[in-house]
């Protein structure tokens, strides 16, 4: 009986992870950072989405680059498990891949992303894949892998990798409250802050904007002032520009990248003093 069970239940992982009757965002998104697990019908989306905000593909593969250094920076640390929210495709350039060793949770809300990571990380005793959604935090928490692989008695590194561009002010606070009243002292979030400035061109974002929807998964772009602070009481420790932080040339963000609405994105570490 529970042979037969497992087998029905990595075929239905398979056919969500396997549905390309239309794009998936998780999907998308590892298409433009260069991964693997794809389909047509995601990367036709990618394109519309590249027309509308070609500066995308820089931007996404610049927030990869600083999850893989921060989980290194974090690792050297002495930060020896992770919790990641919104974590996307699990492929081996995400944090377990520069954090070689670490308990890691990851967990998203996309059921194609959870049964691919579940499937990925089947045989591996430190790492899980969870089904999570940032608006309800608790539940996150309460997981039973949670449960297992997260020590309470030693501070925890916690990655919010796009989550906040999905949330509302209330929502964003109280995610972030919720994670401070839960980590112990010396934890961290770490998170690249992907903003908006003045919005002198915004047709193509809203274009773009609008695609998001029919992936099913709105998004918005905050500045950076309303960014922080929707993340108290975290006390920021870093926060600067993300090619800064990555050690990239002065030129090497244009104005044409900014798409007309001063986008930008800033690497961020903020700690539970």
């Amino acid at each position: 009986m529970t042979s037969t069970g497992t087998s029905q239940k990595s075929k239905s992982n398979s056919a969500i992870f396997l549905d390309t009757s239309m794009p998936n965002l998780a999907r998308i998104f590892d298409f433009i950072v260069g991964g693997t697990t794809h389909f047509e019908v995601d990367r036709q989306a990618a394109a519309k989405m590249l027309e509308n905000l070609p500066s995308l593909r820089k931007w996404v593969r610049m927030r990869r680059a600083f999850i893989q250094e921060a989980a290194q920076i974090l690792h050297h640390e002495g930060f020896t498990q992770f919790l990641d929210l919104a974590s996307g495709m699990p492929s081996d350039d995400h944090l377990h891949g520069f954090a070689p060793g670490c308990r890691i949770v990851y967990s998203d809300i996309n059921p194609v992303t959870v049964s691919y990571g579940r499937s990925l990380f089947s045989e591996r005793e430190n790492l899980a894949y969870i089904r999570g959604n940032g608006r309800d935090p608790k539940a996150i928490l309460q997981a039973p892998e949670v449960l297992k692989l997260i020590n309470l008695d030693e501070p925890v590194a916690i990655g919010l990798n796009s989550l906040q561009l999905f949330l509302t002010e209330p929502e964003a606070h109280h995610l972030a409250k919720t994670l401070f009243d839960w980590a112990p002292v010396g934890s961290k979030l770490f998170l690249v802050f992907q903003t908006h400035g003045e919005l002198k061109m915004p047709e193509k974002y809203y274009n773009f904007l609008d695609l998001c929807r029919q992936a099913q998964l709105p998004l918005q772009l905050n500045t950076l002032k309303d960014s922080v602070e929707m993340l108290q009481p975290w006390h920021t420790s870093l926060v600067e520009p993300i090619s800064q932080f990555l050690g990239l040339p002065d030129d090497f963000i244009t104005e044409a990248d900014e798409e007309g609405i001063g986008m930008a994105f800033y690497a961020a570490f903020l700690l539970k003093q």
